[in-house]
């Protein structure tokens, strides 16, 4: 029998459903989110069912299911994660119409009955994903920060004393500083054979490198390039008219924010230099599309380049050409 133990999960507590095979509730239990509590039931299920198979699933809910995620998988249970709208359909389509901790964790589990969801895999570079991301965070805040010195300098002129000028200046070299840091730090902890291949393709340097591999992790889970599309949220909304199905034209913007401005960056540095992704882009450009949508185009050309590079272990070629993803 395949049991599959659905967990609502919480800051503090997760509720937990177990179903069987025919989406039948067999256990309604509540535990503290933390790795010790998770442990403890998880290996009290396990020992009760040890003749059969047991799969942990849960939503996406940014750090809280991480814990339970983690115990899973070093405890040696398959774990599916699903993306919390699939939760949200089913309650609308219900007909309580309302969510419920108690009731939500049997529709995680039928959801993972169903087949829904992906295998979680642990990052294999978290360091350099979290200091990818504090870079660029910190990017931004440099740039705001930079326009509102010359604002509040303009505003007040001779009326800002030498010690707020000099405070001002402080802060902004701070900021400058603590990004050029963290650069250093991110780029030390993404060494390796994949940190420098990524680094041969066009418009991918070391912080788009390093960005990379700590947004998509794992290469191998993406048996196709269309999967790493979707993945990185470049694909095309689908719009649902009576039988037929169409394109909206607008991006599905599922996944990480951070991978998809990456990509778009180096795709417009790799269209202005690489002479395959250039033409790609002319000839859009030449179809009277917009630059969003010929810039959209190329960093899916180059997302398959980005896969191909990274699963076959060699050096970006200018002369390869993907199959249309």
């Amino acid at each position: 029998m395949h049991y599959f133990l659905g967990c609502d999960v919480a800051k503090l507590k997760i509720d937990m459903s177990l179903v069987d095979s025919n989406g039948v509730e067999i256990l309604a239990t509540k535990v503290a989110n933390n790795t010790s509590a998770i442990t403890i039931i998880l290996s009290a299920v396990a020992t009760k069912y040890m003749d059969d198979r047991l799969t942990v699933v849960t939503e996406s809910t940014g750090i809280y299911h991480l814990e339970l995620a983690k115990t899973a998988y070093q405890l040696g249970f398959d774990c599916i994660v699903f993306n919390p709208i699939l939760t949200k359909q089913q309650t609308k389509a219900s007909i309580r119409g309302k969510k419920t901790d108690k009731t939500d964790a049997t529709m995680i589990a039928r959801i993972g009955l169903r087949g829904e969801g992906r295998q979680f895999i642990p990052d294999r570079y978290p360091a350099v994903k979290n200091y990818a991301r504090s870079a660029q965070k910190l990017s931004v805040l440099s740039s705001s920060f930079r326009r509102h010195h010359e604002h509040t300098s303009s505003q007040l002129d001779e009326h800002l004393s030498a010690e707020s000028a000099e405070l001002l200046l402080g802060i902004q070299k701070a900021i400058d500083d603590a990004k050029r840091q963290l650069y250093q730090d991110m780029t030390i902890s993404a060494q390796g054979s994949i940190f420098r291949l990524l680094q041969t393709i066009t418009g991918v340097g070391p912080y788009i490198a390093a960005s990379l591999m700590g947004e998509i992790r794992d290469m191998e889970r993406f048996k196709t390039a269309k999967a790493l599309i979707a993945y990185s949220g470049l694909d095309p909304k689908i719009r649902q008219s009576g039988h037929t199905l169409n394109s909206t034209g607008r991006l599905t913007k599922r996944g990480s924010t951070y991978l998809r401005r990456n990509l778009f960056i180096a795709a417009g540095v790799a269209r202005q230099h690489d002479e395959y992704l250039k033409s790609i882009y002319d000839k859009k450009r030449a179809e009277g599309k917009s630059y969003k949508v010929a810039i959209c185009v190329v960093a899916r050309k180059l997302l398959a380049i980005i896969r191909a590079v990274w699963l076959s272990g060699k050096a970006y070629d200018p002369n390869f050409r993907p199959n249309n993803p």
